[in-house]
C-alpha cells in the first residue's frame, strides 16, 4: 500500500499511520522488510522522477518512526533478516542508503548495521548479489563493512610485530569492504548456484579491488569448497607472490593461518621467480622462523636462503653449514659446488638482461668457500673447489682479499700453529697494553719494528699477534668497555699504519664493516666507529669500501665529520660518483625488458652548478651534533606518528621535552627523508610543527637537509628513469616552497638558481627531472604575498618555462606541469611573454656538429655512432595520419594507427552480434597487446638491423661519392632486416598477449570458458597477421630514421666532397683507415674507385624481393592502405606458384613423401599441403573400398595422412599451420560423397588435432558451434562422433536451440541423426545424450517432417518390451531399465551445463515410463538407487587418494531426484496433493530405512554409516534450497524426516548412532523444527532427545567410560548447550521429561537443562544480600509444562489413591493410605531387568513428587501444613537411603528459574531440613544440593538461592551439624563453598 501511494505518503507520520492501520492486523517484521526493500528497489525510479518534480523521494525515516510508534515491540533484527523475499533487488547506491538510514532510525540504530544478514544463504540469490555489489563499493565514510561484520579476514593486531611498511599496508586493507570472511564464503557458495557466472565475475571484481584480502580469505576456508576455490587460490598465489608489493603482508598472515601452505607458497614463489628470495628472507626473519624454514625446504633453496641470511642476527651460516657437512659429508660439498656454479652462471648472464636470481654477496661466498675448504677431502672435490674459487674471484674480485686460494687450505693447521714461545711473547704484549703498562701508540711502534725487521722471530710474533687479534673478533662483544676501546684503537691503527695487507687487510676491513652494521649505540658499533676513525685518512684508497660504509644508515648520525670524510673520499674516484646514496626510501620497481645498460645514451650525467648546499649551521655555543639514544628516538618517532591538527599543541610540548639541540641534525634528516619526501599530504602539518617549535637553528637544519637531498636527486641517474624518484623530488620541491616562498622568505640564488637549473636540464636532456621540480616549488608562490605575480623574480622564471613549453618539443606531461603551475597562480599561459634564451644560444651537445638541411650531424666521437634521439623528436610529420596512441621510449615514441577499420570480427562469435560495443573492447585488447610487445621488439630489431646495415654499407660504399646511392641501399637493407626481425620476434609474444587480453575481455562479459576459448582462438587467428604488420611497419619506419642518423656524417661528407671537388674520386678515410676489411678481402670484393658496379648493387636491390618467412603476408602493413588476404574459400592463406616444385604423386609411387620434412617457408608449406590434398582426392576416387579400415597399412592414402601432420610440425609456427590445414580439411570433409573420403578426412583431422591442443579445441568448436547448413550431413557427423571430435552434450544443446528457432533443415537433420545414432550397431548415443533435442522435438507443433515422425515411431517401438520374453526375465529387465534411468539422472546432474528445467523435464517423464505409477516399481526403483549409491560410496571410499565428492556424487543425485519429485506438480488437480506428496516422501524414506537396516544387519561390524549420513544431509540441504517452492509442505516433510530418525534411534540401530546425533542436531533440521509456527515441531524433537538419553543411560551408569561413549556424551552436551543458548524455552517446557530419563550420576547434564530460563526474563542475582525471593513478581507465575507427568501415576490406580489422600480430611484415612505406600514405589519383580537398575521406580517417584507439588500450588496449600507436606514427611522417613535420595532429587529437579514451582519446592526442601529429626536426613538433603553445586557451571538459579538460604539463615543452624565437620576434606569443602558465596 505504501509503494502504491508513492513517496508523497511519507511526508507526514500521520499519513503512513493511516495506511498501516488499514492492515487490521499487527505489523510483522516481514511487512516492514518488504516495504523498506521496495523503497530501496524503486529508488532509481523515484530519483528519476525527482529530477522533474524535485519532491518525490522516499522518506524512509518518517516510515520507520511511524512503525516504531505503532509497534514498539517490533523485532528490528528480524526485519533485517527478512529481506530475502522474491522481487527484492538494489539497483544503485541510493537503495543501500535507504537500508542504512532505516537501520539508523530504528531503535537498534546505535548498534552496528547487521551486514552479516546479507551474507547468509538466501533464496533470492539475484537480490543478494545486487546487495553485495553495493556493499563492496560503498565508501568507508558512508558505511564501514569491515567494522560491521563479525568475522574479518585480517586484524591490525595480526601485524603488530611487522615493519611499518606492512603495518601501513595492513591499516589500509583492514577497513576495506572486502575484509569479511562471511562475504568470501557467501560468494563462493553462490558459484554453486544458477548465478555461477555472475558470482565468478563478482569474484573477479573483488580480486581487482583487493586480491590480498580475497586470497587470505580463501586460504582460511577449509576444506576447499569447489573447483573455483582451488583455481583462485592457485592463480592468486602466483599473482601475489611474484613481484607483488603485498607479498610480505600476504606471507605474514599466511604463516599464521596455515604453516604448511605457507611453505608451499614459499616454494612456489621461489620456483617462479628467484628474485623474490630477499622478500622470503625478510618475512621469515620478521616471523622468527628463518632457521626452521631453511631446514625444511629443498637443499638448493636452503643454500640460497642461508647465503641471503648471512647477516641476519638470528641465523649463523657457519653453524648451519657445519651441521649440514656433518650430516651429508661429501654430498653437501657436491651440492655447494653445483649451487655456486648455477648462481655464478645466472649472474654472468644478467649483464645484458634482467636478473633471474639474487646475486650473492662476496662475504657470503667467502664464508661458504672457507667452510668448503675445511670439509673437502677428496682430490676430485679439491679440484672442483679450485675451479669454483677461480670462477667466484673472476666475478667478485674482492673475494681474493677476503679468502686465500684453496691450496692454502690443504694444511690449515700451519696457519694457526705457532711455537709456544711465540704465543707467550705475543700474549705478553697484549697483557701489557690492556694493563696500561704501555700505550697503544707504543705497541704500534713496536709492531712497526717487527714489520720492518728481517728476523723470522719478529715476523712470527707480528703474525701471531695479528692472527690472535682477528681470531678474537668473535669474542669482542663480551669484552668490557675499557678493553674493547683499547682494542678498537689497536685495530684501527694496524690498518692506518699498513701493518696488515692483502688477505689480513681485507679481514680487518670486513671486521670494522660488520661492527658498524650493528645497532647504533651497541658495543660493537662503537668499536667499529672508533677503529674507523683511526684509519680515516686511508679511505680514499678504497672507494668500494667507502660505498659500503655509506650504505650504513647510522653512520651519518653517529659522526658527521667522519661521514663527510667518507663522502669526499668517494667523490675523488670518478668510477663511483653514481653510487652516492639517494633518499633512504624503499624503491620497488620490477625489472622490465627495456632495462638495458645503454638505454639512455643521450642523457648525460649531470652535476648541476645551479644548486649549492649551505654549510651546517653553527650555534653560538660549542654544540656537538649527535644522534639521540634509541629510547629518545622511539619517543620522537612516536610523537611524529601521532601528531595531528587537533593535538598539535600537546605534541609540540612533548617534542620540546625530548628533542635536544644536539639532535637537530638527526631530526632534520629524519623529517626530510622519511616524512616530507614521501608524505606530501602532511606538509602543512609538519610546517605547523616546525613553527610551533619556534627554533631558528632547527629550521636552518631542516632547510639544509632539504637542499642536500634535492641536490642528490637532481644529480642521480635513477631520477631520469624512475618515476618514483621523480615523485620524491617533486615532493621536496613543494616542501621547499612551503618552507620559504609560502612564508614570504626567498630562495637565495646561491642555493638554487632556477633559470640556470632549467638551462642545464635542457642541455643535458634532463627536463623530465627539472621542470616538475621547479613547477612544484613555484606553486607555493600562490600562498605568498611577496612572490605572487607580477613579482619580477617569479615572472622571469615563468617566461623561460613558457619558452621551453613553446620551443623545446616537450612531452605532454611536462607541458601539463607548466599549465598546472600557471593555473595555480591564476595566470593564462598565452598572456606570458616567452623569453628568447633558447633561440639566442646553441645547445651544448650541438656545438660540434655540422648542421645540414634535413640531416642530423655526426658526433665527434665516431662517424658511424648510432645516436639516440633527444626527447620530443619523432618521425611523423604534421600531415601524417592521426595515431590512436603513442608508445615506446621517451627517446623515440611509436605512433599506433587506428586499427578499428581493419580488424576482422568473425560472425561465428555470438558476442559480436549480441553486443555491438564488444568490438570496441576487442580493439582495446588488441591495442594493449601491441603496447606490451612493440617497444622492446622494435628496439631490439632496429638496433641489430641498423648496426649491421651501417657496417656493411660503410664498407661496400667506402669509395662511393653519391650519398643517394648509399641512402637507397641502406634503406633497402635496413627495412628488410628490421621488418623480418620484428616479424620473427613478435609473433609468438603477440599471440600469447592477445590470447590473455582477449580471454579476459570475453570472460568478463559473461562468456563461458569453452565459448571464450573458441572466440579467443578465432579472433587471434583472424587478426594476428594485421597486428604483426603494425609492428613490422613501426620497425621499418624507425629503422629508416635510425640508419639515416647513423650514416648522417657519411652523407654529409660525400655531399661536401661533391660540391668542393667534383671531378675527384672519393675515399672515405675513416672507414678505410679504421676498418680491417679492405686489406683482408679478396680482390673481387674490395672497394673500387667510383663505387659499386650494377651487379654488386643488385645484392641490395634483392632485399626488396626477399619474402618474409614468419607470416604469410609478403608486404609491409600500411596505415592508409591495408591489403587483406582474400578468404573467399575460407582458407586464410593463398597458394602461390613461386615455391619449389614438388614431385607429382602418381599411381602407387609416392615421390618424396618418405623423406623427412625440414623447416621451410610458409609459402612452400602451403604449396606442399595443396599437392598432398589433391593427391588424396585423386587416390580416394581411384580406390574402390568401402572404408578406410579396409586399406593396407602402407597404402598411399595412409602414408599421406601421416605426412601432413609432419608437414605442419615442420613449419616455423606449427599451431598456425595445423589450424590452416584443419580449416581446409573441414571444408573438404563436408563436400565428401563416399564413406572412404569421409573417414579419410576425419582421420586426418584427428592427426592435426594431435599437433596442438589449441587446434583440437578450435576444430571441436567449429564442428559443434559453427552456424553453417553444410554441416547437416548425417554420415559425416556420425563419423565425427565416433572419432570423438564432436562433444555430444554441446551438440545436443546446439541442435535444441536450432530446433526452437524453427529452422526446418536443422529439425530434419536432428531427427535423422538421432535415429542413425540410436539404431546403429552398436548404438552411438543414449537417449539422455540427446535429451535436449528430443525435448525440443517434442515441443514442435503443426505438421511435422517425415523424418521426425519416423523417429518417434521407431522410438515408440523401441520402448515396447518384446512379447517373447520369459516372465522370470521381466524383473531383471525392469531392474536393468531402472538402473539405466538412474545412471542417466546421475550424468545429467553431473553435467556442467545442466539446468533445473532439464532436471524437472527428466523427472516428469518418469511416470510415462511406468516408474512411479506402481508402488512396487517405485519401491524397486528407489531401493536400487539406494543400493547403487551405497555400493558406489563404499567402493570409492575404500580406494586410497580418491576425492570424497567423487564417492558421493550418486548420493547427491539421488537426493536431488527425491526433492525434484516432491516439487513436481501433479498431472491433474488434486485437493490432497500436498498430503500425497508427503506420503510419497515418507514411503521413499521408509525404503531408505529398510536398506539401512539391512546393511546394518548383514555387514555388522563393517557397517559404514557415512553413505546414509550423506543421503539424509543431502536431503536436508536440497529441501532447504527448494524451501520457497515447497513452502506449504516443508514442515510436514521435516516431520517425516524426524519420524524416520525416530525409527533409526540408536537403541534400534546402534551402528548409526554418531550419524544419527549429527542429523538430529543438523543446522537445517533442529533449528527449522524448533522455529515452526505454534511450536509444532517441539514434541517431535523432544521424542528424539529422549531416545538419545535413553540410549546413553546404560553406558553412563558405568564407572569408567569408553572413548566412544565419552565422545557421544560430549556431542550430547554440545547439543544441549546450543539448545540452552538458542532455544531455552524448549528446555524449560520439557525439563520434566528430559530429567526423567537422565541417570542420577549425570549431574552436569541435568544442571544444563534446569539452568534454562526464558529469554525475555532477567534473572535476579542470587547472591544479592537480603534478597526477598517471595517478593519477586515472577515468583507467583506458574511455568508451562509440556511433559506428561500424569501417565506414570495411572498404573495400579495410584493417581486416584493420591487424589483421595490429598482431598481427605480424616486423619485415620490418611494413616491407612500411608501404611504401605512406600512399598508401592518399588520396582515389581518383572520390571527388574538389570542388577544396575535402581530398586525404585524412578519415573513414578518423579511423577508423584511433581504431581503432589503442582496440586498443592494449585490449591494454594501452605508449604508447612496440609496433606502434601504430610506425604513428603512420611516418604522422607519411610524410605531407605536410596529411595530417600531419589525422592530428594525429584524435589531438587524443580529448583529452576524464578516461578511458583521453584519457590514451592525450595520451601519444601528447607522445611524438611528444618523439621527433620534425624541427622542423616539433613545430611542427605545437603548432599543432594551440594553435589549439584560442586560441578562446573551453569547452576540453576533455584538451587543457588536454596543453598544460600540454608547456610546463611540461622534458623537452620547449618554449621552446627556434625556432618559438616565429619572429615577434614568435607570441612574444607564446606568452607570453600561458604567462602565463595560470602565473597560473591
Amino acid at each position: 500500500m505504501v509503494i502504491e501511494a508513492g513517496p508523497d505518503c511519507l511526508n507526514a507520520p500521520s499519513m503512513i499511520k493511516d495506511i498501516i492501520s488499514k492492515l487490521k492486523r499487527p505489523i510483522e517484521p516481514q511487512d516492514v522488510a518488504q516495504t523498506v526493500g521496495s523503497m530501496a528497489s524503486t529508488s532509481t525510479e523515484t530519483n528519476s522522477k525527482d529530477t522533474k518534480t524535485g519532491t518525490r523521494k522516499w522518506n524512509v525515516e518518517t516510515f520507520v518512526k511511524a512503525v516504531k510508534d505503532m509497534n514498539s515491540d517490533l523485532d528490528w533484527e528480524k526485519v533485517f533478516q527478512s529481506f530475502d523475499y522474491e522481487g527484492f533487488i538494489l539497483y544503485d547506491a541510493e537503495g543501500l542508503q535507504i537500508l542504512l538510514t532505516a537501520w539508523k532510525t530504528c531503535p537498534k540504530g546505535m548498534e552496528l548495521f547487521p551486514v552479516d544478514n546479507f551474507f547468509r544463504p538466501w533464496r533470492n540469490i539475484k537480490g543478494q548479489l545486487s546487495v553485495l555489489h553495493k556493499l563492496i563499493n560503498v565508501p568507508v565514510e558512508t558505511f564501514n563493512v569491515a567494522m560491521a561484520t563479525k568475522r574479518r579476514i585480517i586484524e591490525i593486531d595480526d601485524f603488530a610485530p611487522c615493519s611499518s611498511e606492512i603495518q601501513a599496508m595492513a591499516s589500509q586493507l583492514v577497513n576495506s569492504p572486502l575484509n569479511s570472511m562471511l562475504l568470501i564464503e557467501c560468494v563462493l557458495n553462490l558459484w554453486e548456484t544458477y548465478v555461477a557466472d555472475d558470482a565468478k565475475l563478482f569474484l573477479e571484481i573483488m580480486i581487482n579491488n583487493g586480491p590480498e584480502l580475497v586470497f587470505l580469505g580463501l586460504t582460511q576456508i577449509q576444506p576447499i569448497k569447489n573447483d573455483l576455490h582451488q583455481l583462485l587460490l592457485r592463480q592468486l598465489l602466483t599473482a601475489l607472490l611474484t613481484g607483488n608489493a603485498a607479498s610480505k603482508l600476504v606471507l605474514t598472515k599466511l604463516y599464521k593461518i596455515n604453516g604448511e601452505f605457507f611453505k608451499q607458497a614459499i616454494l612456489e614463489m621461489y620456483t617462479r621467480d628467484q628474485n623474490t628470495l630477499s622478500c622470503i628472507v625478510d618475512v621469515a626473519a620478521q616471523l622468527k622462523l628463518l632457521p626452521t624454514l631453511i631446514n625444511t625446504v629443498p637443499l638448493f633453496l636452503a643454500l640460497d636462503l642461508a647465503m641471503m641470511a648471512f647477516q641476519q642476527p638470528d641465523f649463523s651460516l657457519e653453524t648451519w653449514l657445519q651441521g649440514q657437512f656433518k650430516e651429508r659429508q661429501e654430498l653437501m660439498a657436491l651440492a655447494c659446488f653445483d649451487f655456486l656454479r648455477q648462481k655464478i652462471s645466472a649472474v654472468s648472464k644478467t649483464v645484458n638482461s634482467a636478473p633471474t636470481t639474487v646475486p650473492l654477496t662476496p662475504e657470503a661466498i667467502s664464508e661458504l668457500l672457507r667452510i668448503l675448504s675445511e670439509n673437502t677431502q677428496r682430490p676430485e672435490n679439491r679440484e672442483a673447489l679450485k675451479e669454483v674459487y677461480n670462477a667466484c674471484v673472476k666475478l667478485y674480485p674482492s673475494i681474493a682479499n677476503l679468502r686465500p686460494m684453496p691450496e692454502a687450505t690443504e694444511t690449515p693447521t700451519n696457519e694457526t700453529n705457532f711455537k709456544p714461545e711465540i704465543e707467550a711473547e705475543a700474549n705478553s704484549y697484549y697483557e701489557r697494553v690492556y694493563s696500561e703498562k704501555i700505550s697503544v701508540d707504543q705497541l704500534i711502534e713496536k709492531l712497526k719494528e717487527f714489520h720492518a725487521s728481517k728476523d723470522p722471530h719478529d715476523q712470527d710474533v707480528l703474525a701471531c699477534m695479528i692472527h690472535n687479534l682477528f681470531d678474537e673478533f668473535h669474542f669482542f662483544p663480551k669484552y668490557p668497555e675499557k678493553e674493547l676501546s683499547i682494542t678498537s684503537l689497536l685495530f684501527g691503527s694496524l690498518i692506518q699504519h699498513k701493518l696488515v695487507s692483502n688477505v689480513p687487510l681485507g679481514i680487518a676491513l670486513r671486521c670494522v664493516l660488520e661492527s658498524l652494521r650493528q645497532p647504533l649505540g651497541s658495543k660493537m658499533f662503537n668499536f667499529g666507529l672508533q677503529a674507523l676513525v683511526q684509519f680515516q685518512s686511508q679511505l680514499p684508497e678504497w672507494p668500494q669500501y667507502c660505498s659500503h660504509l655509506l650504505q650504513i644508515p647510522d653512520l651519518q648520525q653517529a659522526n658527521q665529520d667522519l661521514y663527510r670524510v667518507i663522502t669526499s673520499a668517494l667523490q675523488l674516484d670518478p668510477a663511483h660518483m653514481d653510487n652516492r646514496p639517494v633518499l633512504q626510501v624503499p624503491q620497488v620497481r620490477p625489472p622490465t625488458i627495456n632495462d638495458k645498460p645503454d638505454s639512455a645514451k643521450s642523457i648525460k650525467p649531470m652535476s648541476t652548478a645551479a644548486v649549492h648546499v649551505p654549510e651546517v649551521p653553527t650555534p653560538e655555543t660549542n654544540l656537538v651534533y649527535e644522534a639521540p639514544n634509541v629510547a629518545k628516538q622511539d619517543k620522537i618517532l612516536f610523537i611524529i606518528n601521532n601528531v595531528a591538527q587537533n593535538n598539535l599543541a600537546s605534541k609540540v610540548s612533548e617534542l620540546k621535552e625530548v628533542l635536544d639541540a644536539s639532535a637537530y641534525q638527526w631530526f632534520s634528516n629524519y623529517l626530510v627523508v622519511k616524512r616530507a619526501s614521501i608524505e606530501p599530504n602532511y606538509h602543512q602539518l609538519y610546517l605547523l610543527l616546525l613553527d610551533s617549535v619556534n627554533s631558528k637553528l632547527l629550521n636552518q637544519h631542516v632547510l639544509r637537509e632539504t637542499y642536500v637531498n634535492i641536490q642528490i636527486l637532481l644529480n642521480s641517474e635513477k631520477t631520469v628513469s624512475s618515476s618514483s624518484e621523480r615523485s620524491l623530488l617533486k615532493n621536496l620541491g613543494a616542501w621547499l616552497g612551503g618552507m620559504t616562498l609560502a612564508k614570504n622568505k626567498p630562495i637565495k640564488h646561491k642555493n638554487i638558481a632556477f633559470k640556470d637549473l632549467l638551462l642545464e636540464g635542457y642541455d643535458n636532456n634532463r627536463l623530465i627531472v627539472v621542470i616538475p621540480f621547479v613547477c612544484k616549488v613555484l606553486e607555493q608562490c600562490g600562498k605568498s604575498r611577496v612572490f605572487r605575480p607580477p613579482n619580477p623574480w617569479l615572472m622571469a622564471i615563468l617566461k623561460l618555462l613558457v619558452e621551453l613549453y613553446q620551443f623545446a618539443d616537450l612531452k605532454l606531461n611536462l607541458k601539463f606541469e607548466i599549465e598546472v603551475l600557471c593555473k595555480s597562480l591564476s595566470l593564462e599561459l598565452n598572456d606570458i611573454e616567452a623569453t628568447s634564451v633558447l633561440k639566442d644560444r646553441r645547445r651544448k651537445d650541438q656545438a660540434a656538429k655540422e648542421v645540414l638541411p634535413g640531416v642530423f650531424g655526426a658526433t665527434t666521437e665516431s662517424p658511424f655512432a648510432v645516436r639516440a634521439r633527444v626527447p620530443g623528436s619523432g618521425t611523423l610529420h604534421p600531415a601524417a595520419a592521426e595515431p590512436t596512441s603513442v608508445v615506446g621510449t621517451e627517446e623515440f615514441p611509436i605512433a599506433l594507427p587506428n586499427l578499428a577499420p581493419y580488424i576482422t570480427f568473425n560472425p561465428q562469435i555470438p558476442l559480436y552480434t549480441s553486443q555491438p560495443a564488444s568490438k570496441r573492447w576487442i580493439l582495446q585488447a588488441i591495442t594493449e597487446s601491441i603496447r606490451e610487445v612493440i617497444a622492446p621488439v622494435v628496439e631490439r630489431s632496429v638496433a641489430i638491423a641498423v648496426v649491421s646495415t651501417r657496417d656493411l654499407v660503410s664498407k661496400d660504399f667506402a669509395m662511393e661519392s653519391d650519398e643517394n646511392k648509399i641512402r637507397k641501399a641502406a634503406h633497402l637493407m635496413v627495412q628488410n632486416l628490421a621488418g623480418s626481425l620484428a616479424m620473427v620476434t613478435s609473433k609468438e609474444p603477440l599471440r600469447l598477449s592477445m590470447v590473455t587480453n582477449l580471454r579476459t575481455v570475453f570472460v568478463a562479459h559473461g562468456m563461458t570458458d569453452a565459448l571464450s576459448e573458441q572466440a579467443v582462438l578465432l579472433t587471434v587467428a583472424d587478426n594476428l597477421d594485421l597486428v604483426c604488420a603494425v609492428i613490422e611497419k613501426a620497425a621499418v619506419e624507425r629503422a629508416i630514421v635510425e640508419v639515416d642518423e647513423a650514416l648522417a656524417s657519411a652523407y654529409a661528407s660525400r655531399k661536401k666532397h661533391r660540391e668542393q671537388r667534383t671531378n675527384h674520386a672519393y675515399f672515405d678515410m675513416d672507414v678505410l683507415s679504421m676498418s680491417r676489411y679492405p686489406a683482408t678481402l679478396p680482390q673481387p670484393l674490395r672497394p673500387k674507385p667510383n663505387g659499386l658496379q650494377p651487379a654488386q648493387l643488385r645484392v641490395y636491390e634483392d632485399f626488396a624481393r626477399i619474402p618474409r618467412t614468419a607470416p604469410a603476408t609478403t608486404q609491409a602493413y600500411d596505415v592508409d592502405r591495408v591489403q587483406r588476404v582474400n578468404r573467399a574459400d575460407g582458407v586464410p592463406y593463398g597458394y602461390g606458384n613461386n615455391g619449389a616444385a614438388m614431385p607429382v604423386v602418381g599411381g602407387n609411387a609416392v615421390g618424396g613423401f618418405d623423406s623427412p620434412v625440414g623447416q621451410v617457408s610458409a609459402h612452400q608449406i602451403l604449396e606442399r599441403f595443396a599437392q598432398y590434398i589433391n593427391e588424396l582426392k585423386k587416390l580416394a576416387s581411384q580406390t574402390n573400398v568401402a572404408s578406410l579400415s579396409a586399406l593396407p597399412p602402407l597404402h598411399d592414402i595412409r602414408v599421406i595422412i601421416r605426412q601432413i601432420p609432419l608437414l605442419a610440425m615442420s613449419s616455423f609456427d606449427k599451431v598456425e599451420a595445423a589450424r590452416t590445414f584443419a580449416q581446409k580439411v573441414v571444408q573438404l570433409l563436408y563436400k565428401s560423397e563416399t564413406q572412404l573420403s569421409i573417414e579419410m578426412y576425419v582421420v586426418l583431422l584427428e592427426r592435426l588435432c594431435d599437433v596442438s591442443p589449441n587446434v583440437g579445441t578450435l576444430v571441436t568448436s567449429w564442428l559443434t558451434h559453427a552456424d553453417d547448413e553444410r554441416k547437416y550431413n548425417v554420415p559425416v557427423t556420425m563419423t565425427l562422433i565416433k572419432a570423438g571430435l564432436i562433444n555430444l552434450m554441446e551438440q545436443d544443446q546446439e541442435l535444441a536451440a536450432l530446433i526452437d528457432s524453427g529452422r526446418p533443415s536443422a529439425i530434419d537433420f536432428t531427427a535423422r541423426l538421432i535415429r542413425a545414432c540410436f539404431f546403429d550397431e552398436p548404438p552411438l548415443a543414449t537417449r539422455q545424450e540427446f535429451s535436449a533435442s528430443l525435448e525440443a522435438l517434442g515441443r514442435l507443433r503443426g505438421k511435422l517432417p517425415d523424418s521426425v515422425l519416423v523417429l518417434m515411431e521407431d522410438m515408440r517401438r523401441l520402448g515396447q518390451p518384446a512379447a517373447a520374453k520369459e516372465p522370470q526375465d521381466e524383473e531383471a529387465v525392469m531392474r536393468e531399465k531402472l538402473r539405466s534411468l538412474f545412471a542417466d539422472w546421475v550424468r545429467l546432474c553431473q553435467h556442467p551445463s545442466t539446468t533445473e528445467k532439464a532436471q524437472i523435464a527428466f523427472v516428469a517423464q518418469l511416470p510415462k515410463q511406468n516408474v512411479l505409477k506402481s508402488e512396487d516399481v517405485m519401491s524397486m526403483f528407489f531401493r536400487l538407487c539406494v543400493e547403487t549409491c551405497v555400493d558406489h560410496a563404499n567402493k570409492y571410499n575404500s580406494l586410497p587418494g580418491q576425492s570424497p565428492n567423487l564417492a558421493y556424487q550418486p548420493i547427491d543425485a539421488l537426493s536431488k531426484l527425491i526433492v525434484v519429485l516432491v516439487q513436481l506438480p501433479a498431472e491433474s488437480p488434486n485437493p490432497n496433493q500436498n498430503a500425497s506428496k508427503v506420503n510419497q516422501f515418507s514411503k521413499i524414506l521408509s525404503i531408505i530405512v529398510l536398506a539401512l537396516a539391512q546393511q546394518h544387519e548383514t555387514r555388522a561390524q563393517q557397517f559404514n554409516q557415512k553413505p546414509f549420513l550423506r543421503i539424509f544431509t543431502s536431503l536436508l540441504g536440497d529441501l532447504h534450497v527448494a524451501e520457497q517452492q515447497i513452502q506449504p509442505i516443508y514442515i510436514p516433510l521435516l516431520t517425516a524426516l524426524a519420524n524416520t530418525f525416530h525409527a533409526l534411534q540408536p537403541s534400534h540401530i546402534p551402528g548409526f548412532t554418531f550419524a544419527w546425533l549429527q542429523l538430529i542436531s543438523h543446522r537445517l533440521f533442529m533449528p527449522k523444527l524448533l522455529l515452526t509456527e505454534g511450536q509444532k515441531g517441539w514434541a517431535t524433537f523432544q521424542k528424539l532427545l529422549v531416545c538419545l538419553f535413553q540410549f546413553l543411560v546404560p553406558f553412563l551408569r558405568s564407572v569408567e567410560l569408553r572413548d566412544t561413549t565419552r565422545m557421544l556424551y560430549r556431542g550430547t552436551l554440545r547439543v544441549l548447550l546450543v539448545l540452552l543458548h538458542d532455544f531455552p524455552e524448549f528446555l524449560c517446557d520439557y525439563h520434566y521429561s528430559l530429567c526423567d530419563v537422565i541417570p542420577a550420576s549425570c549431574i552436569q547434564l541435568r544442571n544444563l537443562i534446569l539452568s534454562a530460563f526464558p529469554r525475555n526474563m532477567r534473572l535476579p542475582d542470587p547472591f544479592t544480600p537480603n534478597l526477598k525471593v517471595d517478593l519477586l513478581p515472577e515468583i507467583n507465575q506458574s511455568p508451562r509444562i509440556l511433559s506428561d507427568y500424569i501417565t506414570p501415576l495411572k498404573v495400579n490406580h495410584l493417581k486416584e489413591d493420591v487424589d483421595t489422600f490429598l482431598e481427605s480430611t480424616s486423619s485415620a484415612a490418611r494413616q491407612e493410605f500411608l501404611r504401605d505406600f512406600a512399598s508401592r514405589l518399588r520396582m515389581t519383580t518383572n520390571e527388574e531387568t538389570d542388577t544396575n537398575e535402581p530398586e525404585y521406580n524412578v519415573p513414578l517417584i518423579n511423577a508423584l513428587v511433581f504431581y503432589v507439588g503442582v496440586t498443592a500450588i494449585g490449591n494454594g496449600t501452605p508449604v508447612h501444613q496440609g496433606a502434601p507436606m504430610e506425604l513428603y514427611q512420611y516418604l522422607l522417613g519411610a524410605l531407605d537411603s536410596e529411595g530417600r535420595y531419589l525422592f530428594l532429587s525429584a524435589i531438587a529437579n524443580q529448583l529452576r528459574y524464578p516461578n511458583s514451582h521453584t519457590h514451592y519446592f525450595s520451601c519444601v526442601l528447607l522445611y524438611l531440613f528444618a523439621e527433620g529429626s534425624k541427622e542423616v536426613i539433613k545430611e542427605q538433603i545437603t548432599r543432594v544440593l551440594l553435589e549439584r553445586l560442586i560441578v562446573n557451571r551453569p547452576h540453576p538459579w533455584g538451587l543457588l538461592i536454596t543453598f544460600i538460604e540454608l547456610i546463611k539463615n540461622p534458623r537452620y543452624n547449618f554449621w552446627n551439624h556434625s556432618f559438616t565437620r565429619c572429615a577434614t576434606d568435607i570441612e574444607r569443602l564446606f568452607e570453600s563453598v561458604s567462602r565463595s558465596i560470602n565473597q560473591t
